[in-house]
């Protein structure tokens, strides 16, 4: 095997990983916000529910 055929195929095993690693942060991003949507909305339901009782 030829030492730039060598190089090249490196080049696209390391290329593949960090395209892995991008999506991954992406996708890891994405959830984390759906989740601290969700979050926030029953800390926000946890709060009103506080205060209707302390109307009573």
């Amino acid at each position: 095997m030829e030492f730039s055929a060598m190089l090249g195929s490196i080049g696209l095993c390391v290329g593949a990983i960090v395209a892995a690693a991008v999506i991954y942060f992406v996708v890891t991003a994405i959830k984390g916000k759906g989740a601290e949507r969700k979050e926030r909305a029953m800390l926000k339901q946890h709060r009103d529910q506080q205060g209707k009782r302390a109307q009573r």
